[in-house]
Order: C-alpha cells, then structure tokens, then sequence
C-alpha cells in the first residue's frame, strides 16, 4: 500500500512539473517577439552608440570610419558645449510647473467627462483628437506658423498676450520669478492642452473601474462630494495619476520641440554624429534617473494613500 501510494504520489509530482514546464516555455513564446526586438531594437542599438560616442567619426569613400578619442566627446557636452547643459537644466525646469499643469488639467477634463450628459462621447472624442491628428512636428508648425504669423499670429498674440498679466501681478508684489512661471504656464495653454488627451483616456479609464457601490456606500455614511473624492477617487486613481506623470514627463523630453531634441537633430545633419549621439546618450541618461526617482517617491506616496 505505502509503495502505490509513493509511486502515485511520484507521479502526481511530475504531472505537476510537466504542467508547469509547458508553462514555462509557453511563456517564453509569449514574450520571444518583445524579447527579439528589445535585443535587436534597443539593446544593440544602445551599445552601437555607446561605442559612437567614444571615437570620431569620418565620411570618407569606404564608409564610416571610427577613430578612438574616449571621453573627449563627454568632456566637450559637460565642459565645452554650455549650451548642452542650459538646455539640460531648462528642461528639468520646464517639467517642474508643465507636468503638475498637464496632469491637474486631465484629472479636471476626466472628472467632468466621467458625468453622464448629452454629447459625452462627441467631447471624449474632442479633447482625444489631438493625439491622433498630430505629432510633435504637426504642432510645433502650429505653434511657429499658424499661431505666429499672418491674421491668425494676430489673433494668437491677443488670445495668448501675457504682458499686461505680468505688469498686473507684479505691481500687486507677487515675486517675479513666480510671475514669469505663471505667464509662461499661460501662454502656453494651447499647447499643454494638446499634450492632455493621452492622460485624459488613462484617467477616464481608471475612474470608470471604481465601483459604484463604494459612492453609494458614501453617499449613505453622508459623506460630501469633496470627502467622496479625496477618500475614494483621488486614493483610488492615484496609481494611474503616477502613470499619467511618467508619461507626461516622457512626452515632454521626446518632444520635438524640446531644446535638447532639437540639438539632436541640428548636430546630426551637420554630419557631427559622435557628438550628437554623445549628448543622445547623456540626455537618455538624465530622463531614466528622473524618471526613476519620480516613480520611485510617487510610488510610496501612492502606497501610503492606498493603505
């Protein structure tokens, strides 16, 4: 009896690592296709320009040809280039006041296309657009010469004028460093707005996944609809608020019309692909810590909130 029950016992055992094997290798098939283009998309490409970075590279007639300088290109971003670090650190400014506008500017458009009234799914599809119809080039040729030019830079002069805002506030003694914030933040409205529709469909997305049965339960305890939202809603949400910040922050630094982007691209058609695939690397470098370390302290503020 003790042996047919070991040998059954034995058997069971390698039913279940066989399962688990299939498991196993099934989903190694699941992410072979992520996998292949991460080696062949990212990581080959990476270590390519790692090594372009560390030589200078001359056109002649047999090709590209490398000539090893080690740092010498990291040294000229970091020593040389003062305009690479500006545009750096004026990035990291940008973001500080653009990303907080971007994300409250959704959550306040998601709340109010979350409510049922006539006409929601036309304006859903409104405040979307954007993001299907354009792309960092179509709105930085917007913004230069549509809004800048002509009658219509005219009217975007009057709609869009921050002068006598500036004037106003500074007499009343607000300091002028926040002044220049907030005129800047102002005039640029049209296009943070254009930059909301993807943070929009992910909040929308997260407030039609909170059960109605935690408002009613609400509405029942008696609490108000500004307790309903910071207990229930905002806490709730909060994960997809994070999501909405890393990517705002990502769109932001892979924006055309992004200072460093543009160096990228002015460097690369002056045939200086060392340096411009230089300053690539060290920008990448810059948003992946930034990134991390804003994943990192919302993460925890987003763990507190939720426990």
């Amino acid at each position: 009896m003790r042996k047919d029950k070991l040998e059954k016992t034995e058997l069971a055992k390698k039913k279940r690592t066989g399962l688990a094997e299939r498991k196993a290798r099934w989903g190694w098939v699941f992410i072979a296709p992520w996998l292949v283009g991460f080696i062949f998309f990212f990581a080959i490409p990476l270590i390519n320009s790692i090594y372009y970075t560390l030589t200078e590279i001359q056109i002649n007639e047999e090709g590209l040809n490398f000539s090893w300088v080690g740092l010498d290109n990291y040294v000229k971003a970091f020593t040389v280039d003062a305009e690479f670090t500006r545009a750096i650190v004026n990035s990291i400014l940008n973001i500080i006041y653009q990303v907080p506008v971007i994300v409250f500017f959704s959550l306040f458009i998601a709340l109010i296309l979350h409510g049922d009234f006539r006409g929601r799914t036309l304006m859903r599809s409104i405040f979307f657009l954007p993001v299907i119809i354009s792309s960092g080039v179509v709105i930085t040729i917007l913004q230069e010469n549509v809004l800048a030019s002509g009658t219509a830079g005219e009217t975007a002069a009057t709609l869009f004028q921050t002068g006598a805002l500036s004037e106003t506030l500074i007499k009343a003694g607000l300091p002028a460093r926040f002044v220049e914030i907030l005129t800047r933040t102002v005039g640029q409205i049209f296009d943070l707005t254009w930059k909301s529709g993807v943070q929009i469909l992910l909040i929308l997305s997260a407030l039609h996944s909170i059960p109605e049965s935690m408002y009613e339960a609400a509405k029942m305890e008696g609490a108000t609809a500004w307790e309903t939202f910071w207990k229930i809603t905002f806490i709730l949400i909060s994960p997809t608020l994070v999501l909405a910040v890393i990517y705002s922050i990502i769109d932001y630094f892979t924006d055309y019309s992004n200072q460093v982007m543009r160096m990228i691209v002015e460097y690369t058609g002056q045939g200086r692909y060392e340096y411009s695939t230089t300053i690539s690397i060290v920008y990448f470098a810059v948003v992946m810590v930034l990134i991390m370390l804003v994943n990192l302290i919302l993460n925890r503020a987003s763990n507190k909130a939720l426990n």
